[in-house]
């Protein structure tokens, strides 16, 4: 299957793809599949460290949906190339994902996939946070039952007493709480209450009620100090 996994590992990296991993998602992913490929792209530094502690702003926005139509992209031309091998697939993407809008919740959700294949944990704020990056990337993924080889995953938070996140959180929304692999959402944070402050917060700033905030992942040491080595590469 190493032909496999190039091929797949060549495309991804190809469209941009920063961070590639594959994991096993056996017994808990849709339609019996049993792995789970997960690309990210890391968001452009100037929207780390401007953009969204300022805003949010036009900026962060366009750039945002740009990505994501960037990763669907990579999502469906996988599934094609793993389609084409003769094995199932399906890329999250897209129609591919039905949103619940009252639960907040998808059937299957990236975090899941990504602790799956050990690119990072979630962190108290809920979302994925990686030693590389901190929580500044843009994930997708495709399940498939191609017998690929997978990482080790990530089952508990690496987080420890930090409340950076805690602390900056405009809705009050997060609850302190470490993450494991038994935890919920609910156990972390008020979904609710993050949409809802977030989304006044954006009326004012845009005039559009969208969920974009995003201060929580900015201030993240992990995300902080990708910014530092990030600009001290670039000199």
């Amino acid at each position: 299957m190493k032909l496999l996994e190039d091929k797949i590992r060549n495309q991804l990296s190809g469209m941009g793809a920063e961070i590639i991993s594959f994991g096993n998602v056996e017994g808990i992913a849709l339609d019996g599949y049993k792995r789970v490929i997960v690309a990210a792209i890391p968001l452009p530094l100037h929207v780390l460290e401007v953009e969204v502690p300022e805003g949010p702003t036009w900026e962060y926005v366009d750039r945002y949906r740009e990505i994501n139509r960037k990763l669907d992209e990579m999502a469906m031309k996988t599934e094609e190339m793993i389609l084409s091998e003769g094995y199932r697939a399906y890329g999250l993407y897209g129609k591919n994902v039905p949103w619940d809008r009252e639960a907040f919740t998808t059937p299957f959700p990236y975090k899941t996939a990504a602790t799956r294949a050990g690119i990072g944990w979630v962190g108290k704020c809920d979302l994925l946070v990686t030693s590389e990056y901190g929580s500044g990337i843009r994930m997708t993924a495709i399940l498939t039952d191609a017998p690929i080889s997978y990482s080790q995953p990530v089952n508990e938070s690496r987080c420890g007493s930090c409340t950076k996140c805690v602390d900056i959180c405009p809705a009050n929304a997060i609850k302190n709480n470490l993450w494991d692999i038994t935890k919920t959402r609910e156990d972390l944070v008020d979904i609710h209450r993050c949409d809802e402050i977030a989304r006044d917060i954006a009326e004012i700033k845009l005039g559009e009620r969208t969920t974009m905030c995003g201060k929580c992942f900015a201030v993240c040491p992990y995300t902080q100090n990708y910014i530092k080595r990030k600009k001290e590469s670039d000199i």
